[in-house]
């Protein structure tokens, strides 16, 4: 190391973890009440399967530890085996690993999820010795430095993920074995991690055929063989079927947008939250590529690069990408980043003063990026816009057309996503089925395709801000959603004349509108919209006796119109502080009417 002694570095590396495990706080996010729960069993001596009588006293357990445990349940009825125990979609193999924590904390009457950070800080620390043990420590330690600390007081199996890929592609080059093993660990509890350790298990063999006459090489396979076959072996035996978390997914050859959506997306790709491993990567290769190619040439490079287009392919088979669990930092991001560590090793042993200058401002780049955007008090966001991709979609709504699951998800606040939806301006609009969200009315008309079934199409509203233009994306079935009760189908007569009226309004009733609802009778459904000094209601197919009940502030003309045919049908003068609510009837059968509410 030029420039910074290994052992001031280790501080440096030691005082930084000792800052993340002091702001620990250990809440639930995710699956992870399911993770704390097997803890909890193997902790007190049982098995990762639940009987029936132990669901609700475990579930009652969990909500004691803390309002991110409120909705916690173990219910998975599909997973019931022969002798009536249920499991858990995740294998139990990080529980486990996590249950002598547990033990522990429980006999200490603290929290069980200190457990979990008892694991990860030991995660940690085994990954910082190896770091500081390795060539280019500065390099390597932008993993260290990275928002993977976020994760530190989170029970989630990702820091054992990361934690078994960054060992292994750190001690590939001087104990392959103990790498399969690793690699073993970490696909033994995510199947998504099988492709990496079997094209590491292939390389090696390959690279050097004399290793398959090696006891110590052939006890390395056997053991990641005998790991990854652990949980199907488990499952077949328990459920019938290899594994819960790959039972329901289809196999798919993902597009070019979908395999690189964890580098790529706006609101949670790798480029947009953590540049500073982007810059790294990118000035790594750049610069090897230029001065030492042959270095770049090294087989292992080409391997983690093959071991990175596998681990994309598999990552891109779930529907839905917008998962939980993190802090709006795609975590498959995250595991794709460990193998980008033979690059930055590469890199960092460079015999120029240059790169080691570069990789100790990327080193606090990174450190500084990380403590201001993903401290571990920051709790998940997978259901708010992050600021970049708000600004992007009001903005410039033609730049972008994300994931329909991400945008629906971040803009309706909701898991499933409730569709169709917009942002709050209705710059973009996410459609569904060809039907506009409620405070969106529709304007110009979309394709065709729009109105296929399960099909999403976007609206973007032009730099004029006259129109949109629709952008049809493609289908792809079982994308969970809600479809909402309030939607516009198509631009109509009607459309029209309730955007001349509610011009200069704002969508819902706030505090101090000038009318309130106060009862709704045999109609479909009721919007508001309200200004200062007018509201106008909006009522979709009324029945027979339909009627609205109002509350006003001052005294005001609600005028009832039909908006098919442009027609004022009646007025009513309301009083304010009456005894009971005003009450307004409405015409049978009529599909689209409006009542206005002016002072007088």
């Amino acid at each position: 190391m030029l420039g910074v002694s290994r052992h001031a570095w280790a501080f440096c590396l030691v005082a930084w973890l000792g800052v993340a495990l002091w702001q620990a706080n250990p809440v639930r996010v995710g699956d992870g009440h399911e993770h704390v729960a097997v803890a909890l069993a193997l902790a007190r001596g049982h098995g990762p399967a639940f009987a029936p009588d132990q669901i609700p006293s475990l579930e009652a357990e969990l909500r004691a530890l803390g309002p991110t445990f409120a909705n916690a349940t173990l219910a998975h009825p599909d997973l019931v085996g022969r002798d009536g125990r249920q499991d858990l979609p995740h294998f139990w193999l990080y529980p486990l690993l996590a249950a002598p924590g547990v033990k522990v904390a429980l006999l200490l009457g603290v929290s069980p999820l200190w457990g979990f950070v008892g694991l990860h800080a030991v995660l940690l620390g085994a990954l910082c010795a190896l770091v500081l043990a390795r060539p280019a420590p500065i390099w390597t330690s932008l993993l260290l430095l990275s928002p993977l600390v976020w994760w530190i007081d989170k029970p989630s199996p990702d820091m054992l993920l990361v934690s078994c890929l960054a060992g292994a592609m750190l001690l590939w080059t001087t104990r392959p074995t103990v790498s399969l093993i690793l690699l073993g660990v970490g696909a033994s509890q995510n199947p998504g991690l099988v492709l990496v350790a079997a094209l590491f298990a292939a390389w090696g063999s390959i690279e050097r055929p004399a290793r398959l006459m090696c006891r110590r090489w052939q006890t390395g396979v056997f053991g990641a063989a005998l790991l990854i076959a652990l949980p199907p072996a488990y499952y077949l035996w328990r459920l019938g079927i290899p594994s819960p978390l790959t039972a329901a997914t289809i196999t798919r050859w993902p597009g070019l947008f979908d395999a690189l959506f964890p580098f790529s997306d706006v609101s949670v790709g790798l480029v947009v939250r953590y540049p500073p491993f982007v810059v790294a990567v990118v000035v790594a290769a750049a610069w090897l590529a230029w001065r030492e190619l042959s270095r770049l040439r090294e087989p292992f490079i080409a391997t983690t690069g093959l071991a990175a287009l596998a681990l994309l392919w598999v990552v891109g088979q779930p529907v839905s990408q917008n998962h939980g669990g993190s802090p709006d930092l795609s975590r498959y991001a995250l595991w794709l980043m460990p193998l980008a560590l033979p690059l930055l090793q590469q890199a960092g042993t460079s015999t120029s003063r240059v790169m080691q200058h570069v990789g100790l401002a990327l080193a606090a780049l990174s450190a500084a990026w990380t403590l201001v955007a993903f401290p571990p008090s920051r709790p998940e966001g997978h259901l708010q816009s992050t600021p970049f991709a708000h600004w992007l979609w009001t903005r410039h709504p033609m730049w972008n057309d994300p994931r329909p699951e991400v945008f629906a998800e971040r803009e309706s606040h909701a898991e499933p996503a409730v569709v169709p939806t917009a942002t709050p301006g209705c710059q973009k609009v996410l459609l569904y089925e060809g039907q506009w969200p409620v405070h969106c009315l529709p304007q110009d008309t979309p394709p065709d395709e729009c109105f296929d079934t399960q099909r999403f199409c976007y609206a973007n509203r032009t730099a004029t801000g006259a129109g949109y233009l629709f952008m049809v994306e493609p289908l792809r079935p079982g994308v969970p959603v809600v479809q909402a009760e309030k939607t516009w189908t198509r631009a109509t007569p009607a459309v029209a004349t309730m955007r001349q009226l509610v011009r200069g309004l704002a969508i819902g009733e706030p505090e101090d509108a000038m009318v309130s609802l106060r009862g709704l009778w045999n109609v479909a459904w009721l919007q508001q919209w309200n200004g200062q000094r007018r509201a106008v209601f909006y009522v979709r197919n009324t029945r027979p006796d339909a009627r609205i009940g109002v509350r006003v502030r001052h005294r005001v003309l609600a005028r009832v119109i039909d908006l098919n045919r442009a027609v004022e049908i009646a007025t009513y003068p309301i009083e304010p502080d009456t005894r009971h609510p005003a009450s307004i009837p409405l015409p049978d059968a009529a599909a689209d009417l409006a009542i206005t509410f002016e002072p007088r």
